[in-house]
């Protein structure tokens, strides 16, 4: 305890100096800022950028599903419903998965959250601790990591580079042996951020057969799951092992509505009803008006989806054809809405570095890919969760950088120190 001494009406007194800084848990120090949020509002600076760089698709939120919503507010449904979410909802989430996903959950299983990232956060909340481990296979999502740093849990993260970012048994059975923790989480996001890449049912069936070997539960991040072009939607691990697999998505890319802020998270009985603890005490519940909105989405959105994911398919194969041609080198993206670009070979500097320099030359911002793995990276996403205009716009900026700047490596932009996510 800090103290310090001071004299007060000629005595001496002890008085305690209080540091904020040290009011808060040990591991909040070891986590940053994301890079992904960091990086955008950087560029954002730059005038007349264009952004490829956020996961929100960009179109509207159906209009089926607003006047839903609005119709519930009309019905005053603006007060507290059950802490896992309404009947309605969960209901129609349980049907919605038994027909589009081939995943049998009661509705007394499904918990309504505020978004996938508080189904994650709450998940990862109840299942880490200092005596267990994280595993997942990189490039990732950064929630995942700095929830086992928020919790004090060890991390083995398996770095997919080499495999075409494929998590592969041979590796995740290396990982698992070398785990020393009683409790071990495996994460699985397919498709993939930021990648696209996506697990085929084979691969899925492979690394079941690794995880019921060992003592592991398994978070199935499903967001993208709908954004799929060549399975639809893709395959879920949960098929394979659905005794000990929690399965988390969201209405936010599916339905193009990532503003209203509603998830959920579907797990075998005995552990939903411990993780739906964990959920009350992080929010208590939803919005009503907006779980009312997500349930007409979930019984009537089908169509919805495939109109968007058409739209996306159309600039995949936009972006990806253009970034080939102009000599960039990428994984082959079967799902959600990025490129994951590899810097090309003759540019001496990190991911980051090269991000930087082409919002500042070609004003075109992508996330450098130390927002998604520890350490240098030698990749970059784009997003294309934007109009063809749009991308059309950004592949001539640049295809006009690559010409003027055959190296790419201009020298003040290579001896930026980068940071992990």
């Amino acid at each position: 305890m800090n103290q310090q001494s001071v004299i007060i009406n000629g005595s001496i007194s002890n008085e305690h100096l209080f540091r904020p800084e040290q009011a808060v848990i040990p591991q909040l120090g070891n986590l940053t800022a994301s890079v992904i949020r960091a990086f955008d509002r950087e560029v954002s600076t730059i005038p007349g950028i264009l952004k490829l760089t956020l996961g929100e698709p960009d179109f509207a939120t159906p209009q089926f599903i607003t006047d839903a919503a609005v119709e519930s507010l009309a019905r005053h449904r603006t007060h507290y419903s059950p802490n896992a979410g309404t009947p309605g909802l969960r209901q129609a989430i349980a049907d919605y998965l038994q027909r589009r996903r081939h995943l049998n959950f009661p509705a007394d299983d499904i918990i309504v959250t505020e978004g996938a990232s508080e189904a994650i956060s709450s998940a990862l909340t109840a299942l880490l601790n200092s005596d267990a481990t994280l595993v997942y296979p990189t490039p990732a999502f950064g929630l995942y990591a700095s929830m086992a740093q928020l919790t004090g849990a060890a991390s083995i993260p398996i770095d997919t580079t080499d495999t075409d970012f494929i998590l592969t048994p041979e590796a995740l059975e290396q990982a698992l042996r070398s785990v020393q923790s009683r409790n071990t989480v495996l994460v699985l996001n397919s498709p993939n951020n930021p990648t696209g890449v996506t697990f085929t049912a084979d691969q899925l069936r492979a690394l079941a057969q690794v995880v019921q070997r060992y003592d592991v539960t398994v978070l199935s991040d499903e967001v993208y799951a709908e954004i799929s072009y060549e399975a639809r939607p893709a395959p879920s691990i949960a098929q394979f092992a659905p005794e000990r697999t929690i399965v988390v998505d969201s209405t936010s890319k599916s339905y193009a509505m990532t503003g209203w802020r509603l998830g959920f998270l579907a797990a075998p009985h005995a552990l939903a009803q411990q993780l739906g603890k964990v959920h009350q005490i992080h929010v208590s519940t939803a919005a009503t008006f907006t779980m009312d909105a997500a349930q007409v989405a979930y019984e009537h959105g089908d169509e919805s989806i495939s109109l968007m994911v058409e739209q996306y398919r159309e600039r995949r194969d936009y972006l990806v054809g253009a970034l080939r041609e102009l000599g960039f080198a990428m994984a082959s993206p079967s799902g959600a809405f990025y490129v994951y670009v590899e810097v090309p070979a003759e540019f001496t500097g990190t991911g980051y570095d090269y991000a930087r320099l082409l919002a500042q030359r070609a004003r075109v911002a992508g996330i450098p890919g130390e927002a998604f793995a520890p350490g240098p990276s030698r990749h970059v996403r784009f997003s294309y969760a934007a109009s063809l205009d749009t991308l059309h716009e950004a592949v001539d900026r640049i295809r006009e950088f690559v010409e003027s700047n055959p190296n790419h490596i201009p020298a003040h932009c290579t001896s930026r120190k980068t940071q992990a996510s």
